[in-house]
């Protein structure tokens, strides 16, 4: 079995103040990991494809400084903005078999921030090695009928993908269920709240679960678990289930959303994954008050046993 840590990260403006960037922040993020990620999903690599790449590599540099780790980075695609998510990844571990770049010809939008990857030591030759997908993604924080057309797009990697599958990122959205951290809605202006709410019939606002619902299913309090769904899990959710004692934490940091935060930075698995979900690894990190958070989300871990 291989031992494979996993990482997700917003990154704010991926570290970019003004002109230059500054990758102490991140860096004392992940000092509070326990060991190493093989592979980090991230978003907010803002402008990173600029100078030929320095700013990716620049980044890539100072995380092996930090972990000890020589990370590899792929830039992904995003049509909204110069701020793609990435992936970083340990080659000593893993090897990319396939990463869409943004530029590429003939690549379907269900196929973009998609790895496909092999674990070194898992055989001898490239057809004996164990395979696995890992998704990345930032969706539209402004609507959630765009949202729900993001998550559409991946529904081909939930009980229809025989391989086994991780991913996630800053989706911009929570689920349903009261058990997930809530917000108080009518605290936020108007503006704010129709970023992530949705109005009921009597005009009390809402979380639009909508697009998260369609990926790991409705949840029925009665019942106390989801229902329909594409068929992938949340981590955060599966940790909840087998300690119910322990909350499931919000991943932004505390002030940022007005009313409360919320978790819109999840860890996906398929049914092919979900065995390989290592039992008490998931974390959501919490930085320290009494100085200044390398982020306005939490750094999200997870630990893999393939």
């Amino acid at each position: 079995m291989a031992r494979l840590p996993v990482a997700l990260f917003n990154f704010e403006n991926g570290g970019l103040n003004g002109s230059e960037y500054d990758f102490t922040p991140m860096q004392q993020a992940f000092a509070d990991v326990d060991e190493p990620p093989a592979l980090i999903l991230f978003c907010e690599a803002k402008n990173y494809r600029d100078r030929a790449g320095e700013p990716k590599y620049a980044a890539a540099e100072a995380l092996s400084d930090a972990l000890g780790v020589p990370y590899v980075v792929e830039l992904g695609s995003m049509r909204r903005g110069p701020l793609p998510p990435a992936i970083f990844y340990d080659p000593t571990k893993l090897l990319l078999r396939r990463w869409w770049q943004a530029d590429d010809p003939g690549v379907f939008d269900d196929q973009r921030n998609v790895a496909r990857f092999a674990i070194r030591d898992s055989g001898p030759l490239a057809t004996d090695r164990t395979e696995f997908l890992a998704f990345v993604d930032h969706w539209q924080p402004l609507s959630g009928d765009t949202r729900l057309e993001e998550a559409r797009r991946l529904n081909r990697y939930g009980d229809r993908q025989p391989l086994p599958v991780i991913g996630g990122g800053d989706l911009n959205a929570t689920a349903s269920g009261t058990h997930l951290p809530q917000r108080d809605w009518m605290a936020a202006p108007f503006s704010d709240r129709s970023h992530k709410g949705i109005p009921g019939p009597d005009g009390t606002w809402g979380p639009d679960t909508r697009a998260l619902d369609y990926l790991i299913g409705t949840w029925d309090e009665q019942i106390q678990t989801r229902q329909d769904g594409c068929g992938l899990h949340s981590l955060a959710e599966m940790a909840w289930c087998a300690a119910p004692s322990k909350p499931i934490l919000p991943t932004v940091n505390t002030g940022i959303e007005t009313g409360g935060g919320l978790l819109i930075d999840w860890l996906l698995v398929n049914d092919a994954m979900r065995a390989h979900v290592v039992p008490g690894s998931y974390r959501v990190h919490i930085p320290p008050d009494d100085r200044p958070h390398p982020s306005d989300h939490r750094l999200v871990t997870a630990t893999l046993d393939l």
